[in-house]
């Protein structure tokens, strides 16, 4: 690891969560969507390892981004056994209980996803053909797709779950990033990348060879969250800048891009897709992590609430996007007819 620039060192521990502001931090490389090189610094940081990981807008295209991003083989430990495992505020994937334990218990919400999910793709894709789903975790939501006569393949970056997909489900299951993963052009009818987005350190190079693994007229489903698309986010962050403080957060940064309608939809167009629809949804209530005080936890659940409702009736203000993008050739978009997709068409 090259050597921690003194101003982003993390000072002794006893430092509380909610610490004053440090100088404004100007973010140190181009905005990895548009180019642009002038950027602001956002109210929230991570401290990871020895450093601080800065939030940051690109003042072009608006994108959020963490500055400076985790190495590749700080990436890689991330997703380790633990982040499925285990639920903590220190690790594990988010939410009220880990990865593996909720698998287990939501066997009947993950069939009735992959149902929809695949009622909505043959209107895209008629005949079921190869489907690859990147970020496949242990296989479970994969297997389901494959009982629907899909021709499946995974991508799975951790070891611990792509071995859990082969040896429990007899998946095929490449373990290795999108960047270095061995695959023909034109190889699937389908891709699904759920919750995967905003993990990858490069998104816009990753959809370029995306697109490339499609046939034409292929589809990409592409679910991520959108944290600083709600109301409630929007307003925590003018209160810190307000009071001049900065939030720290003390958990593995495993969110490295934070999306929002308008910049998931530059991505994928900038890697060559056509964007078909993209929906706003929100978490629901009972998946939600609610680890502040009381007080705190009704106000996100009151707004949480008013998401829901304008997320449903306006399209607007939602914490999940769901997007649908082809690419180009094959049958003319105008053929398609996609229906409006249901929150819980994605894993979460």
């Amino acid at each position: 690891m090259s050597a921690v620039d003194p101003k982003n060192a993390i000072p002794p521990a006893g430092r509380a969560a909610h610490a004053p502001a440090a100088p404004a931090f100007a973010g140190r490389r181009p905005c990895p969507l548009c180019g642009a090189t002038a950027s602001e610094a956002l109210p929230f940081r991570y401290a990871f390892r020895d450093r601080f990981l800065h939030g940051i807008r690109c003042r072009g295209c608006r994108l959020v981004f963490i500055d400076p991003q985790p190495t590749a083989e700080e990436i890689a430990d991330m997703y380790s056994e633990a982040y499925f495992t285990s639920c903590s505020d220190t690790c594990g994937a988010h939410g009220t209980r880990a990865y593996m334990e909720a698998a287990a218990a939501e066997r009947e919400e993950r069939a009735r996803s992959a149902r929809d999910l695949d009622r909505r793709m043959r209107r895209f894709q008629p005949q079921r053909g190869r489907l690859l789903e990147i970020g496949c975790g242990p296989g479970f939501f994969l297997r389901e797709l494959e009982e629907f006569g899909w021709r499946p393949t995974g991508l799975e970056i951790s070891s611990y779950a792509a071995d859990f997909a082969r040896r429990e489900h007899g998946l095929v299951v490449h373990n290795t990033a999108i960047e270095a993963a061995v695959i023909e052009p034109e190889s699937f009818e389908a891709i699904v990348m759920g919750d995967v987005l905003e993990h990858l350190a490069d998104p816009l190079a990753a959809l370029h060879r995306v697109r490339g693994w499609l046939v034409p007229g292929g589809v990409a489903l592409i679910a991520v969250p959108a944290t600083l698309n709600l109301v409630s986010a929007r307003l925590g962050l003018l209160v810190y800048r307000l009071l001049g403080r900065e939030k720290t957060l003390r958990i593995p940064p495993y969110h490295l891009f934070e999306y929002t309608p308008p910049t998931l939809r530059r991505m994928l167009v900038a890697a060559g897709f056509e964007v078909s629809h993209l929906r706003q949804a929100t978490v629901p209530l009972r998946k939600m992590g609610l680890r502040g005080r009381a007080v705190e936890n009704a106000g996100k659940v009151a707004l949480q609430l008013l998401a829901a409702t304008t997320a449903r009736l306006f399209n607007r203000g939602g914490d999940r996007l769901l997007a649908m993008a082809r690419k180009p050739g094959g049958v003319p978009a105008t053929h398609m007819h996609p229906r409006r997709p249901k929150p819980s068409e994605l894993k979460e």
